[in-house]
């Protein structure tokens, strides 16, 4: 999470989503028509200013990849949700993004680049500073999301020739439930004052 926090460019996500999920460390790799990749994240609920975030849930993301694919790499992922319809329609069960989601990728390095794609189609090599990439032009007045969620994707190392999110799969493995605290009941019943 925290390198994420640390991108400028996310500030305004963390600050005005209802929640994300955090993927640390995907691996993803292929060779020609077969491929994949795996991560396990955890789901967190934010607070209305960004500042603090509540442990929600875990889960994997599986996918499996066709088409031509060579390479290999490690990559972090998060996921914002834009209400709490969003998180609830993710965190309902299996998710699936369709086979055209895209996602906004930024540098390691440099807080605001985006180096691939975006949600309006691909932008390789292109940056933020030469182009509008969409979700991250903060000359727009409303935060951009597809079906109420925003992915951004941050690549550790590697080389990968295939850019998608696309037929990522979601399974939840675990939900913490926010119990409310419980009464203290007796068996004993209380007396009665008699007048």
């Amino acid at each position: 999470m925290d390198q994420f926090k640390k991108q400028e460019a996310l500030i305004p996500y963390f600050a005005n989503s209802y929640g994300c999920a955090v993927f640390s460390s995907v691996a993803k790799g292929g060779i020609f028509f077969v491929g994949g990749a795996y991560g396990a994240g955890e789901i967190y609920k934010l607070k209305s200013d960004g500042s603090e975030r509540t442990l929600a849930g875990k889960c994997d993301l599986v996918q499996a990849i066709g088409g031509f694919v060579l390479g290999g790499e490690v990559f972090s992922e998060i996921i914002f949700f834009e209400t709490e319809a969003d998180y609830n329609h993710f965190m309902s069960g299996n998710f699936e993004f369709s086979a055209n989601a895209k996602a906004v990728a930024l540098t390691a390095n440099v807080e605001t680049h985006a180096t691939t794609l975006g949600n309006t189609g691909l932008q390789g090599g292109i940056t933020a500073d030469q182009t509008s990439v969409a979700g991250i032009d903060r000359g727009r007045s409303k935060l951009e999301y597809t079906k109420g969620m925003k992915v951004f994707t941050l690549t550790m190392g590697g080389l990968m020739y295939e850019a998608t999110i696309g037929g990522q799969k979601f399974n939840i493995k675990e939900q913490m439930e926010q119990q409310p605290a419980k009464v203290e009941q007796t068996d004993q019943p209380s007396p009665v004052a008699v007048q």
